[in-house]
C-alpha cells in the first residue's frame, strides 16, 4: 500500500538525513526547496513575478538564488510574499506528483504549516534538533554564516507548533544513529 511521509522541522534539524535514510527502503524523495526552484526556472509566470519582487527586469538572466534566500529572509512580510507567489502553484504540482499510486514517497517539506495543502493521506514526521546543533550543521553544512541562520531561524514557527501538527516527533541530538532508529520503528508501524 502506498504511504507518504512528510518529514519536516527547522533549519539544520537533519530533515535531509532522515529523507535520505527513507529513500533507502524504497521511497520516492521529493525535495521541497528543489521542487520550487525547479518550478521558479521553468515556470516564466512565476519567475516573471519573483524577479518583479527582486527588482530584475531580465529574465533571460539566471535566476539569483542568493537574493531570493536574502530578500526571504528579511521580513516576515517579504516571506508572506514570495509564498503567495509560489505556494499554490508549488502544491498543485506536488499533489499530481503523489497521485501516482504505485509509488510510496517522503517529502521534506519545512514549513510544517503549509503541509495541510497535501491532499494525500500522510504521516507527517517532525525532526528537532537544540539550538546550537542547528546553527552548526547550517554553518558547516550549507556553507553559510550565523547571521543568514539567525535571520531564517526567526522566521520558522515554534517547536511546540511543529510537534503539535505532527503524527511524530523525533529528537535528533545524539547522532544520526539514534535518529535512523526511531525512524525505521516508525515506517515499519506502516509495513
Amino acid at each position: 500500500m502506498k504511504k507518504i511521509f512528510i518529514i519536516t522541522g527547522p533549519i539544520g534539524s537533519g530533515k535531509t538525513s532522515a529523507c535520505k535514510l527513507l529513500k533507502k527502503y524504497g521511497y520516492r524523495y521529493i525535495n521541497s526547496d528543489k521542487l520550487a526552484k525547479e518550478m521558479i526556472r521553468n515556470d516564466k509566470n512565476i519567475k516573471q513575478n519573483i524577479f518583479k519582487i527582486l527588482d530584475i527586469d531580465d529574465l533571460s538572466r539566471r535566476v539569483p538564488w542568493k537574493k531570493i534566500r536574502n530578500f526571504i529572509a528579511t521580513s516576515i512580510n517579504n516571506k508572506k510574499i514570495y509564498d503567495s507567489i509560489i505556494h499554490n502553484a508549488f502544491y498543485k504540482k506536488l499533489n499530481q506528483i503523489i497521485e501516482n499510486k504505485k509509488y510510496s514517497y517522503v517529502i521534506e517539506i519545512p514549513l510544517v504549516e503549509t503541509i495541510k495543502k497535501i491532499k494525500q493521506k500522510k504521516i507527517t514526521i517532525c525532526i528537532l534538533t537544540n539550538y546550537k546543533s542547528r546553527k552548526e550543521r547550517f554553518i558547516k553544512n550549507k556553507h553559510r554564516n550565523e547571521l543568514q541562520f539567525d535571520n531564517l531561524n526567526k522566521l520558522q514557527k515554534s517547536q511546540k507548533f511543529y510537534m503539535k501538527n505532527s503524527d511524530y516527533v523525533i529528537y535528533n541530538n545524539k547522532g544520526i544513529e539514534i535518529m535512523t532508529d526511531k525512524l525505521i520503528a516508525i515506517m515499519n508501524k506502516y509495513q
